[in-house]
Protein backbone atom coordinates (compact mmCIF):
# COMPACT_ATOMS: atom_id res chain seq x y z
CA UNK A 1 0.00 0.00 0.00
CA UNK A 2 1.37 4.00 -0.55
CA UNK A 3 2.03 6.06 1.87
CA UNK A 4 -1.30 8.16 1.17
CA UNK A 5 -3.54 4.55 1.74
CA UNK A 6 -1.45 3.80 4.86
CA UNK A 7 -1.70 7.63 6.40
CA UNK A 8 -5.38 7.88 5.18
CA UNK A 9 -6.56 4.55 6.85
CA UNK A 10 -4.57 5.23 9.74
CA UNK A 11 -6.42 9.04 9.87
CA UNK A 12 -9.78 7.82 9.39
CA UNK A 13 -9.26 4.96 12.84
CA UNK A 14 -7.60 7.38 14.85
CA UNK A 15 -10.80 9.52 14.25
CA UNK A 16 -13.26 6.59 15.29
CA UNK A 17 -14.43 5.76 11.22
CA UNK A 18 -14.74 2.31 10.00
CA UNK A 19 -12.40 0.89 7.09
CA UNK A 20 -15.32 -0.41 4.92
CA UNK A 21 -14.89 -1.68 1.46
CA UNK A 22 -16.60 0.42 -0.33
CA UNK A 23 -13.73 3.60 1.43
CA UNK A 24 -10.85 1.55 1.16
CA UNK A 25 -12.14 1.21 -3.18
CA UNK A 26 -12.09 5.38 -3.23
CA UNK A 27 -9.44 5.74 -1.17
CA UNK A 28 -7.48 3.58 -3.54
CA UNK A 29 -8.66 5.04 -6.20
CA UNK A 30 -7.99 9.00 -5.51
CA UNK A 31 -4.34 7.66 -4.62
CA UNK A 32 -4.01 6.45 -8.26
CA UNK A 33 -5.38 9.16 -9.83
CA UNK A 34 -3.35 12.55 -11.23
CA UNK A 35 -6.63 13.98 -11.82
CA UNK A 36 -9.44 15.19 -10.01
CA UNK A 37 -12.52 13.41 -9.92
CA UNK A 38 -16.37 13.97 -9.06
CA UNK A 39 -18.19 11.17 -7.50
CA UNK A 40 -19.91 9.70 -10.94
CA UNK A 41 -16.30 9.49 -12.58
CA UNK A 42 -15.60 7.77 -9.38
CA UNK A 43 -18.60 5.28 -9.91
CA UNK A 44 -17.87 4.54 -13.38
CA UNK A 45 -13.83 4.00 -12.68
CA UNK A 46 -15.01 1.39 -9.63
CA UNK A 47 -17.80 -0.21 -12.26
CA UNK A 48 -14.83 -0.97 -14.89
CA UNK A 49 -13.11 -2.90 -11.93
CA UNK A 50 -16.29 -4.92 -11.31
CA UNK A 51 -16.85 -2.74 -7.56
CA UNK A 52 -20.39 -1.29 -7.32
CA UNK A 53 -20.46 1.53 -5.32
CA UNK A 54 -23.56 3.51 -5.70
CA UNK A 55 -23.46 7.23 -6.17
CA UNK A 56 -25.14 8.24 -2.53
CA UNK A 57 -22.27 6.52 -0.66
CA UNK A 58 -19.82 7.64 -2.94
CA UNK A 59 -21.10 11.10 -2.00
CA UNK A 60 -20.85 10.44 1.70
CA UNK A 61 -17.22 8.81 1.32
CA UNK A 62 -15.71 11.82 0.00
CA UNK A 63 -18.07 14.07 2.40
CA UNK A 64 -15.74 11.41 5.11
CA UNK A 65 -12.92 11.89 3.46
CA UNK A 66 -12.58 15.82 3.14
CA UNK A 67 -13.67 16.12 7.00
CA UNK A 68 -10.82 14.40 8.10
CA UNK A 69 -8.42 16.46 5.48
CA UNK A 70 -7.88 13.68 3.34
CA UNK A 71 -9.02 15.29 -0.38
CA UNK A 72 -9.71 18.44 -1.36
CA UNK A 73 -12.32 19.79 -3.65
CA UNK A 74 -12.18 21.24 -6.89
CA UNK A 75 -15.12 23.63 -6.47
CA UNK A 76 -14.77 24.97 -10.19
CA UNK A 77 -16.02 21.49 -11.31
CA UNK A 78 -17.34 20.10 -8.20
CA UNK A 79 -14.71 17.48 -8.34
CA UNK A 80 -12.15 15.93 -5.55
CA UNK A 81 -8.36 15.25 -5.35
CA UNK A 82 -6.38 13.39 -2.67
CA UNK A 83 -4.54 15.73 -0.42
CA UNK A 84 -1.01 15.73 0.10
CA UNK A 85 -0.55 14.20 3.44
CA UNK A 86 3.38 13.98 3.89
CA UNK A 87 3.46 17.87 4.94
CA UNK A 88 0.25 17.69 6.97
CA UNK A 89 1.86 15.66 10.06
CA UNK A 90 3.46 19.24 10.78
CA UNK A 91 0.39 21.04 9.19
CA UNK A 92 -1.66 23.26 11.80
CA UNK A 93 -4.81 23.96 9.69
CA UNK A 94 -6.04 26.95 12.80
CA UNK A 95 -2.87 28.83 11.55
CA UNK A 96 -3.44 31.86 10.28
CA UNK A 97 -1.29 31.47 7.12
CA UNK A 98 -2.05 27.21 6.59
CA UNK A 99 -3.57 27.35 2.85
CA UNK A 100 -4.54 25.14 0.14
CA UNK A 101 -4.76 26.07 -3.09
CA UNK A 102 -4.68 24.41 -6.26
CA UNK A 103 -3.30 25.02 -9.50
CA UNK A 104 -5.72 23.59 -11.83
CA UNK A 105 -4.51 22.53 -15.94
CA UNK A 106 -6.94 23.83 -18.54
CA UNK A 107 -5.24 21.19 -20.46
CA UNK A 108 -4.53 17.50 -18.89
CA UNK A 109 -6.88 18.39 -16.01
CA UNK A 110 -4.29 17.91 -13.60
CA UNK A 111 -4.21 19.06 -10.18
CA UNK A 112 -1.57 20.53 -7.88
CA UNK A 113 -2.06 20.93 -4.20
CA UNK A 114 0.37 24.16 -2.99
CA UNK A 115 0.28 26.14 0.33
CA UNK A 116 0.71 29.79 0.54
CA UNK A 117 1.65 31.29 3.52
CA UNK A 118 2.15 35.02 2.18
CA UNK A 119 -2.15 34.79 1.58
CA UNK A 120 -2.50 35.92 5.18
CA UNK A 121 -1.62 39.41 4.44
CA UNK A 122 -3.73 39.71 1.21
CA UNK A 123 -7.16 37.94 3.88
CA UNK A 124 -6.39 41.15 6.20
CA UNK A 125 -5.88 43.57 3.80
CA UNK A 126 -9.25 42.31 2.32
CA UNK A 127 -11.03 42.49 5.44
CA UNK A 128 -9.36 45.86 7.06
CA UNK A 129 -10.45 47.42 3.40
CA UNK A 130 -14.16 45.71 3.42
CA UNK A 131 -14.43 46.00 7.38
CA UNK A 132 -15.41 41.92 6.75
CA UNK A 133 -14.31 39.27 8.86
CA UNK A 134 -13.28 36.07 6.87
CA UNK A 135 -13.25 32.85 7.98
CA UNK A 136 -12.13 30.75 5.67
CA UNK A 137 -11.73 31.11 1.82
CA UNK A 138 -11.16 28.96 -1.42
CA UNK A 139 -8.48 29.50 -4.49
CA UNK A 140 -8.01 27.73 -7.84
CA UNK A 141 -5.46 28.98 -9.98
CA UNK A 142 -6.79 27.85 -13.87
CA UNK A 143 -3.87 27.70 -16.31
CA UNK A 144 -1.01 25.54 -18.02
CA UNK A 145 0.84 23.35 -16.55
CA UNK A 146 4.33 22.71 -17.36
CA UNK A 147 4.10 19.57 -18.64
CA UNK A 148 1.59 21.03 -20.90
CA UNK A 149 3.31 24.28 -22.20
Amino acid sequence: MSDYINKALTILKENSFRITKQRLFVIELLDKSKEALSAYEIKDKLQTKKLDVDVVSIYRIIDCLEKNGLVHKVLSSNKVKKCKLKHEDTCEKHQDNHCHHLLICEKCNSVEEIHCAGISNVIKKVEFDSRFKIKTHNLEFHGICNSCK
